[in-house]
């Protein structure tokens, strides 16, 4: 529907979503309990099972507890240990145009500009790698003003963009989480001290083969580090946890289980410590 200066690779049966609409809907299963306005502070394990604590109060209580509040999971002290860290993102809300209605899908490039929700165009987002800021910031309006302008001009002038005064435009910032190799952290959780005392061998010569049998947490899973595409790889990474816990074929090649898996980083410690990879 709009003008632009690069090809690219068009999805027609692809679509977009609005996160709070789809988080909402979801939670709406009837096997979902929400409780808001709470924060697990503390984990626990009781009689066979997992008590989430805040302070004295009990939040929950099951066999099977999954950690997936992002980077956040790193205050529990299991899973202090994982490399994840905090993106700061921020995306520019734009008044739709009578002119840009014309947009009929999301346009990706260097960053996204969505079609039309509610008189409102939403583009973003930034990359700040540094700061722990949630406050929107004009400088990034601006670059992604400037962004809105390499994915199309003719979008940005059907915006008015080059007339819109930065520092009046709203927006939101958020956090990414991220490994430091991209993928996502999924699945079993192991006893860190205990994983490197099981595998010490595994200093002396990367190539061996430990016979000793992993040292899992009971009960205890990761789902995190998703980066920008979590609404697509979180769902798929859940739908891989749920196999793991019901002895089901996994919904995805083994490979890419494992190049997922929570314990890589750990393993490739140790095999460091030798000098190798």
């Amino acid at each position: 529907g709009v003008a632009l200066e690069h090809g690219g690779l068009f999805f027609p049966e692809g679509g977009w979503v609005h996160p709070p609409a789809l988080c909402e809907w979801q939670a709406r299963h009837p096997l979902i309990n929400v409780l808001t306005h709470h924060e697990a502070l503390e984990l626990q394990r009781v009689d066979g099972q997992w008590q989430a604590l805040a302070g004295d109060t009990l939040l929950a209580s099951a066999t099977v507890v999954v950690l997936a509040g992002a980077a956040e999971i790193k205050r529990f002290p299991f899973s202090a240990e994982l490399p994840l860290k905090r993106i700061r993102g921020q995306i520019t809300r734009l008044a739709q145009t009578p002119d840009s209605q014309a947009l009929a899908t999301v346009v990706c490039a260097e960053g996204y500009v969505a079609p039309a929700r509610l008189g409102e165009h939403t583009l973003g987002a930034s990359f700040d790698f540094k700061s722990d800021d949630l406050a929107p910031t004009v400088a990034e309006h601006v670059g992604n003003l400037e962004m809105l302008r390499e994915i199309s001009v003719d979008l940005a002038h059907r915006l008015g963009a080059d007339a819109l005064a930065a520092d009046q435009l709203e927006g939101r910032a958020a956090f990414r989480c991220t490994s430091p190799d991209y993928l996502p952290i999924v699945g079993p959780l192991a006893d860190h001290a205990l994983f490197d005392q099981a595998y010490a061998a595994l200093r002396k010569d990367a190539r061996q083969v430990p016979e000793a049998a992993c040292p899992w947490l009971d009960g205890v899973y990761i789902n995190s580090g998703h980066g920008s595409r979590g609404l697509v790889t979180a769902p798929l990474c859940a739908e891989l946890l749920a196999a793991w816990l019901d002895d089901e074929p996994l919904p995805l090649p083994k490979s890419v289980a494992d190049a997922c898996h929570p314990n890589r980083f750990a393993l490739r410690a140790l095999i460091r410590g030798t000098g190798g990879l």
